[in-house]
């Protein structure tokens, strides 16, 4: 044990008695000087009903305290208990996070901290239905803390028309779609809550088209429910939506009907994107044929066409020849036009006023003097190549100096398909046929069609068997058909057929033929 002589206890004996006055003097002072203190307040994570303390000096003095929130200031004689040094007060429903300020006669005192607390909110009920830009009602607990309400597909608002602790009113956007909402509300501990119900949003409908069936290019007037919603229109047959609008309204729409418009369903799409669609077809003006006569035809001489609507057509368009525009005369139910000179067996197509949809005729006008296709025993082309080639393992396409279109439509020899052959340079053969082997024994000769587009009379084709060119090669006739017959004998001394070659021969190229009747007899 260390003893201290005298000399030393009193000295330190009167240091600490001297310090101990001073930290009384010290506090004496904060109390007297009258100034209010806030040096802490909670606990933390308390609720709404719970008890609230709060610490301090001079809080004797706090007329009130005020909480974030809408009526959320609780008045010196609703507090529990006050002292110089401690607050007891019920915390109010409506409390949101935030300062607190203490208000007293020498101003306020506001907390360094933000308050918060401890909630779990709730929801009771929701607007069942809304239209996009109006108003829904969110019924709960505690859904004054709530910051932000998330509608279906992620569209997020922070913005309320009003908060209150029960009630929540918030915008339905222009693009919300119908779906489950989640709120998310903040506290000691932030959370989700998804409701159980769904909020219906509304989307346009249509009840009725008029007229229907339209012309093109007029005005079609839609009738229904809330289609002043409707951002877009999307025709049957039209790439592009409709966006521009004669008139719109919520119970009634005035449209143009695009050009390209075809027999079909309206669809109505909003600004969320999700579509409602007619319950009825909308069916458009078109003309039609009936009867084309004379068929077969000479060119040079009148058609004339029967049918309905045909003051709509504003041209016809023959097999291998310009559209014809101007005709002998027209009315609603005939035309009559001279027959172009150098057009071809095939189908007639008309042109209608005010758009690019296009009417051709079921029947096919004939020509007089055409000798009928050549008979084939054995096809190799009859609108498709045909399996008694393809199924002995042969192949089509490959080739070099050109294209072949297999599926060709105009001009056609026989069937309703012929192969289009573009030449673009010299001694090309885009259309090969190989890889098999068919026997020849049973044949004698090779047929083929052949008929020359614009530009290409004059120009030589080699048709080669078995890869061996220049056996025999024709000169290209423009503007009609011509049947060739070909003694196999002439194309190769071979017992079996492995390919066949169309090849230009010319040397030069750029232009076209078409090929049909294809086979061995």
């Amino acid at each position: 044990m260390i003893k201290l002589s005298s000399s030393i206890l009193l000295p330190l004996m009167c240091f600490t008695m001297s310090v101990a006055t001073l930290m009384s003097c010290h506090k004496n002072n904060d109390v007297n000087s009258g100034k209010v203190e806030l040096l802490s307040f909670g606990p933390t994570g308390s609720k709404p009903g719970d008890t609230l303390r709060f610490i301090g000096n001079n809080l004797n003095k706090v007329t009130s305290i005020q909480f974030t929130g809408t009526n959320a200031t609780v008045d010196q004689k609703d507090f529990k208990q006050q002292s110089s040094e401690l607050i007891l007060l019920i915390l109010p429903p409506s409390v949101e996070k935030g300062y607190v300020t203490l208000k007293t006669p020498d101003g306020d005192v506001v907390s360094k901290t933000q308050f918060n607390i401890g909630v779990t909110a709730t929801v009771t009920s929701i607007t069942a239905q809304a239209r996009p830009g109006a108003n829904i009602t969110i019924k709960g607990t505690y859904l004054n803390w709530v910051n932000s309400v998330t509608f279906y597909k992620n569209k997020v608002v922070t913005s309320f028309v009003s908060k209150a602790a029960d009630q929540l009113v918030v915008t339905v956007p222009d693009d919300a779609q119908t779906g489950t909402l989640i709120l998310h509300y903040t506290g000691t501990d932030s959370a989700d809550l998804e409701t159980k119900d769904t909020l219906k949003v509304t989307l346009p409908l249509i009840t009725s088209m008029s007229p229907n069936p339209v012309k093109h290019q007029t005005n079609l007037t839609i009738t229904g429910t809330d289609l002043d919603l409707v951002k877009k229109i999307i025709f049957s047959g039209v790439s592009s939506p409709v966006t521009t609008f004669v008139s719109q309204s919520a119970n009634q729409l005035v449209v143009k009907v695009p050009a390209a418009t075809q027999k079909g369903k309206v669809t109505l799409e909003a600004a969320s994107g999700i579509q409602t669609t007619s319950a009825n077809d909308l069916d458009v003006v078109l003309p039609s044929i009936t009867t084309m006569n004379p068929n077969p035809i000479d060119p040079g001489t009148n058609l004339t066409i029967t049918g309905t609507n045909l003051d709509l057509v504003t041209s016809i368009a023959f097999q291998n020849a310009p559209a014809v525009t101007t005709f002998v005369s027209q009315s609603a139910t005939q035309i009559v036009v001279t027959a172009p000179m150098g057009m071809a067996r095939g189908q007639v197509t008309l042109g209608v006023l005010n758009s690019t949809v296009t009417v051709q005729s079921a029947d096919v006008l004939e020509i007089i003097g055409a000798a009928p296709p050549p008979a084939i025993a054995l096809p190799i082309y009859d609108d498709a190549v045909t399996n008694n080639w393809t199924s002995t393992g042969g192949w089509t396409g490959g080739g070099w100096g050109g294209s072949a279109n297999y599926s060709n439509t105009s001009p056609v020899r026989a069937g309703t398909k012929s192969v289009r052959i573009d030449y673009v340079g010299g001694y090309g053969s885009p259309l090969q046929l190989g890889g098999a082997n068919i026997s020849l024994a049973p044949y004698t000769t090779f047929k083929i069609s052949v008929y020359g587009a614009p530009g290409s009379g004059g120009n030589t084709v080699s048709i080669a068997f078995n890869s061996t060119n220049n056996k025999y090669n024709l000169t290209v006739v423009e503007g009609q058909w011509t049947d060739y017959v070909i003694p196999i004998s002439t194309l190769t001394s071979s017992a079996t057929l492995t390919d066949i070659w169309v090849q230009e021969f010319s040397g030069t190229g750029g232009y076209t033929i078409y090929v049909d009747a294809i086979g061995l007899n």
